[in-house]
């Protein structure tokens, strides 16, 4: 496979192709551009260069030294995040309840994309706002499942081909706190609530909505958009945990990782992906423009959440998630106060320990040496622009300043 990718021109990951036809796109699109895709564009470019300076890295275990450049951190960039993605999956992991996981996910009508990347903002939170009320809806209804729900949403807007289908998939446990919040109620272990009466509750909900912000713009959509059913799918997902791994992909990516791309002989880049009926693993050939058309339609609204949390999942819910807790006998969830101040009750000889409360946050990952495993320590930095011979030391340290070629 290697021979053959440089027979054809060779290979490039996803931020090579930005780096490489960003500055053209940008000299003959740019002024047409909306400005915060320009915005995330420029700030991708800049990732792990000199221009954000950087950081030496000192092994006091085996006296290696590592140099690094700053990353971005933007949520934008396929080459950051992995390790704040792996952090949220471990924490939010640990805090799966015991109980059988749907994964529920509404998906926009054609008919209202265009209007929706016309206006992100508005449309994904009423398409958020929207879709969690109708799953609380029908959820509090008696006839169907009588309580309330937790929800976990996560915003995507791409298809395998990059395309533009804006969607909301929803991790949700199989049942919910009763109204009078005193029981716990589990649905069925492989149904949840009906996926039509979701549908048009979900559409009632958004034109309701849009129709009170925005009077004048459901006139401007296509009929069909209020008259056909959005499609809504929900499918059992077990424990959870593989539809949170999957979910968790990208919560600090947008549209794509860092993945590899052939670039062909007649300069189009080769974009693989895995077909969602069949499995099986499939490409377009896209011509570089056309592929960064295609990234920067994701790009989101500033200040934009694509992880919301709804029901007594919400932050504001706490006191009714250790209701929850409590109900299904397992420890309350705390935040990393309430575990910094937790005592363990006082036990009667020869009772069992009390459980310890799950917490709310994992510590932060530490940088390993890669050559010895050991933890690294900051021997110092050098400031956006400078060159690594400009190293201010670290005078904990006494790690002499760096020399040598940037």
């Amino acid at each position: 496979m290697a021979a053959a990718a440089q027979d054809r021109g060779g290979s490039l990951s996803v931020h090579q192709v930005l780096c490489r036809w960003a500055p053209a796109y940008l000299a003959q699109f740019g002024a047409a551009m909306p400005s915060r895709q320009r915005e995330v564009l420029q700030a991708l470019l800049t990732c792990r260069t000199p221009a954000l300076g950087g950081a030496l890295h000192y092994c006091p275990n085996c006296d290696h030294r590592h140099f690094r450049y700053h990353s971005c951190n933007d949520r934008h960039c396929p080459q950051c995040g992995g390790q704040d993605a792996q952090q949220w999956l471990q924490q939010n992991a640990g805090q799966l309840l015991p109980a059988n996981y749907f994964l529920v996910t509404f998906t926009v009508p054609e008919g209202l994309r265009r209007w929706i990347r016309s206006h992100p903002h508005r449309g994904y939170d009423l398409l958020l706002a929207a879709s969690s009320q109708a799953l609380q809806d029908l959820a509090q209804n008696p006839k169907r499942l009588g309580a309330t729900l937790g929800l976990l949403g996560v915003l995507h807007s791409w298809t395998r081909t990059l395309e533009y289908h804006p969607h909301v998939h929803y991790l949700v446990p199989g049942g919910g706190l009763s109204l009078d919040q005193r029981q716990w109620i589990s649905s069925r272990p492989r149904f949840l609530l009906p996926v039509k009466a979701l549908s048009d509750r979900c559409r009632t909900l958004f034109r309701q909505a849009l129709q009170k912000q925005m009077p004048e713009a459901p006139a401007d959509l296509p009929p069909k958009v209020w008259q056909q059913r959005w499609v809504v799918h929900s499918a059992a997902a077990g424990s959870g945990q593989n539809a949170l791994r999957y979910l968790s992909r990208y919560v600090f990516k947008t549209a794509t990782g860092n993945r590899q791309l052939q670039l062909l002989p007649n300069g189009r880049l080769r974009w693989p992906f895995r077909h969602s009926g069949t499995g099986t693993w499939r490409h377009i050939d896209l011509q570089p423009f056309e592929f960064l058309r295609r990234f920067l339609q994701h790009v989101l609204p500033a200040g934009f959440h694509r992880v919301r949390r709804f029901g007594w999942l919400h932050p504001g819910g706490r006191a009714r998630l250790k209701r929850v807790c409590a109900l299904l006998k397992i420890p309350p969830r705390l935040s990393a106060a309430e575990q910094a101040a937790w005592q363990p009750p006082a036990q009667s000889q020869g009772a069992s320990p009390a459980p310890a409360p799950q917490p709310d946050a994992l510590p932060a990952p530490t940088l390993r040496c890669p050559h010895c495993g050991h933890t690294l320590l900051l021997g110092g930095q050098w400031r956006p622009g400078q060159n690594r011979h400009a190293l201010i030391p670290n005078p904990a340290l006494g790690v002499p300043r760096a020399t040598g070629p940037p």
